[in-house]
C-alpha cells in the first residue's frame, strides 16, 4: 500500500498537463491589479503634472498684465478646469504681496474663486509662506502669489488616496511695479 502511494505520487509529480492553466488562473488577479495600478499611477502623475504646468501658466499670464479684475481671475479658474479636465472643487487664489523693510510682507489685494477665502496678511505668517515660497525682496517690491488647488480622485482602489494638488507660484510683474485689481 505504501509502495502504491509512492508510485502514484511519482506519477503525479511527473505529470505536467494543465499546469499552464492553473498558473494562469493564479497570476490573473495580479495581472488585473497591475493593469489597474499602472493606469491609476499614470493618471495621478498626469493630473499632478498638468496642474503644475497650469499653475505656472496662470502665474506667467498674470505677470504680463498691468491690471486685472475679478471676472478675469474667474476666467483663469475656467482655464485651469479646462487644462486639468476636472470641473469640481477646482479653485485659485491670486494675491498681490508687498514687502517693506519696516512691516515685512503684506497683502495689497487678494481674490479667490469658489468657496475659498482670500489670503490675509496674518495668514502669510501663520502658514509660513514667507519662509517657504516668498523670495527675498527689496523694500517696496511686489510679487504676484498665485495658488491653485486641483482635487484628484483615483480611478481604482490600488492604494492611492484621494488628495488635492496644491501649487504656489510666485512671479514678479513684468511691465509694472504692481499688478492692480480694478475691483479693489
Amino acid at each position: 500500500m505504501f509502495k502504491d502511494f509512492i508510485t502514484r505520487l511519482r506519477i503525479f509529480r511527473a505529470e505536467h498537463s494543465g499546469s499552464v492553466s492553473v498558473e494562469f488562473m493564479l497570476v490573473l488577479p495580479m495581472l488585473f491589479w497591475w493593469y489597474a495600478a499602472s493606469f491609476s499611477f499614470f493618471d495621478a502623475f498626469r493630473t499632478h503634472n498638468t496642474s503644475v504646468k497650469a499653475s505656472y501658466m496662470i502665474g506667467d499670464i498674470l505677470s504680463r498684465q498691468i491690471q486685472v479684475d475679478n471676472d478675469y481671475l474667474d476666467g483663469m479658474e475656467t482655464m485651469l478646469k479646462f487644462m486639468t479636465r476636472i470641473e469640481t472643487d477646482v479653485w485659485i487664489r491670486v494675491s498681490s504681496v508687498k514687502y517693506t523693510s519696516d512691516q515685512g510682507y503684506s497683502i495689497e489685494w487678494s481674490y479667490s474663486t469658489g468657496t475659498a477665502s482670500s489670503l490675509t496678511t496674518a495668514e502669510i505668517y501663520t502658514r509660513e509662506l514667507d519662509e517657504n515660497y516668498l523670495p527675498l525682496m527689496a523694500s517696496g517690491e511686489t510679487v504676484i502669489l498665485s495658488e491653485t488647488y486641483v482635487p484628484y480622485f483615483p480611478s481604482y482602489d490600488v492604494g492611492l488616496l484621494a488628495r488635492t494638488w496644491s501649487n504656489v507660484v510666485v512671479t514678479r510683474p513684468r511691465f509694472t511695479s504692481q499688478l492692480a485689481n480694478a475691483d479693489f
